[in-house]
């Protein structure tokens, strides 16, 4: 599953394996299409699953991606009424703590304008540890800037954002930033 045809991880290779393999069958799936996508287009469902492995009842899954994504995989699977033994996941959660990221040399606040909270931040503190301390709920998966599950659109000021592929151009152009990965430079408004 991906969002867009584009963002579909190892095509290329997944394509390779099934041309090599008669065994390996690759299906995509992508909740927003476009006029040249042929393949299924929606989020992944109980029927649609069925309908692409019929013989679902009797494979391992395994699945990977934003928290969302894998809550939705599970109540799919679960519906269907397949055996929790044959479902794995995997999240590659844990922060960006590692990544060395110079504090803000000014005072620096955020207001979240529809929850009507703002909070003064301590240097280095990221847009997501600011809304946890505030009670601010903010999807999350990788808390690495990769998946874009944390987007957040900025209405005023000025972040340093470690964005390592989670967010499109057009995300950035309309002024959207990762909460897990963006410091605030000041004072910031944010549309949550």
């Amino acid at each position: 599953s991906a969002r867009t045809p584009d963002d579909i991880i190892f095509r290329l290779e997944l394509d390779a394996l099934a041309a090599r393999f008669p065994n390996v069958h690759v299906t995509c799936i992508c909740s927003h299409g476009d006029p040249a996508w042929t393949g299924p287009t929606g989020r992944i469902n109980s029927e649609m699953l069925l309908t692409l492995v019929p013989d679902l009842h009797s494979r391992t899954v395994f699945a990977c991606g934003p928290e969302s994504y894998m809550k939705a995989a599970r109540s799919c699977l679960d519906a269907i009424g397949l055996a929790r033994s044959q479902y794995h996941e995997e999240s590659f959660g844990g922060g960006n703590s590692s990544r060395s990221v110079p504090a803000s040399k000014v005072s620096s606040s955020v207001r979240f304008v529809r929850s009507g909270v703002a909070h003064d931040c301590a240097p280095g503190e990221t847009l997501l540890e600011v809304a946890r301390q505030c009670g601010v709920y903010v999807p999350t998966a990788c808390q690495q800037g990769v998946c874009g599950t944390c987007r957040i659109a900025k209405l005023s000021g000025e972040v340093v954002m470690d964005d390592l592929g989670g967010l499109t151009l057009d995300d950035k152009s309309a002024g959207y930033v990762l909460a897990c990965c963006s410091r605030p430079q000041g004072d910031v408004l944010l549309d949550l």
